[in-house]
Parts: C-alpha cells; sequence; structure tokens
C-alpha cells in the first residue's frame, strides 16, 4: 500500500478521459476557468492529484493544450511497480475476456487497469468521465471497493466554485 500521509488528505487519480474533458468536451479554459488550473496545478505539486504513465501516454498521441499541461506536470505521471502488476491479474478477471484482449492487443497504450491497479495500490480515488457500464473504469473499480467520481463531482470535492 501506499505511503502514510501524517494528515490525512484525499488523493485524487485522475483517467486521460477526465483530463482530454478537461479542456475538450466541452471544456474548461484556463483563461475563462483559472480557478481550475490553479487548484489541479497546487494539487499536482502536493501530490494530492496523480495519474498513471500509461494515461501520459494516452493523452500523449494529441500535441494539444492538456497534452502540454502534462507535459509540464510530468511528475505527477506514476510509473509501473510490482503492487500494480500483481493487481492487474485480479483486475484482468473483471473484465470481459473479448474486451480485454482487443484492448491489450491494440498495440496502444491502455491505461484503464494501471490506473485502477494503482488506485488500488495506493487507495485512492478516481476521477473519470468514462460510464459506469461494463469493461468501463466505475464498473472495474467498484469490485475493489475503489470510488470514481465524475469531474464535476471531483470539482465539488476539492471546493472548485465559480
Amino acid at each position: 500500500m501506499g505511503q502514510q500521509r501524517l494528515f490525512q488528505v484525499p488523493v485524487y487519480f485522475i483517467d486521460a478521459s477526465a483530463l482530454i474533458n478537461i479542456t475538450r468536451y466541452p471544456g474548461y479554459p484556463q483563461e475563462v476557468f483559472p480557478t481550475i488550473w490553479i487548484k489541479l496545478e497546487d494539487m499536482a505539486k502536493g501530490d494530492e492529484l496523480i495519474s498513471h504513465i500509461e494515461v501520459y501516454k494516452e493523452i500523449e498521441k494529441r500535441k494539444d493544450t492538456i497534452y502540454e499541461w502534462c507535459r509540464q506536470n510530468k511528475k505527477m505521471f506514476k510509473d509501473i511497480n510490482e503492487c500494480q502488476i500483481k493487481k492487474l491479474k485480479e483486475i484482468e478477471t473483471e473484465y470481459e475476456p473479448e474486451y480485454w484482449n482487443n484492448e491489450t492487443n491494440k498495440g496502444g497504450p491502455w491505461a484503464d487497469p494501471w490506473l485502477i491497479a494503482l488506485s488500488i495500490c495506493e487507495d485512492a480515488i478516481i476521477v473519470t468521465d468514462e460510464k459506469n457500464a461494463p469493461n468501463h473504469i466505475p464498473y472495474i473499480a467498484s469490485h475493489f471497493n475503489i470510488q470514481c467520481l465524475n469531474l464535476i463531482d471531483f470539482f465539488k470535492k476539492i471546493g472548485i466554485k465559480y
């Protein structure tokens, strides 16, 4: 499990879907919503907002605004470790076999199971804009009692007000 903190501060692990939706669909441009960006930056610097290196690889495919932000905050993206590798075997069993095989054989990065493994190992809340349906993060994470928030609920939880 993760390192103990002196004071218990929630840690959020953010998925590519949520990061992408901050800038794309519908998007929260920095010049219009500076409070969101300042808060995210502070959380990333304080190790309260974390993600997985596989999420970074997914975002890296498109050299856009969120990729630039991620590149500037690259220390928030954690590498694969032994705990995640062990948990990945358990996570795989919660996916439909044909879905798992399809995703793992595409050849590109697929961050979902790694983000779930990381959140299990570090006992964190996942922020994702995926729907709660089979083979999606909220559905799989629920089997491991991992809480998931969408962007709006995450903004509420961290005190973003417009």
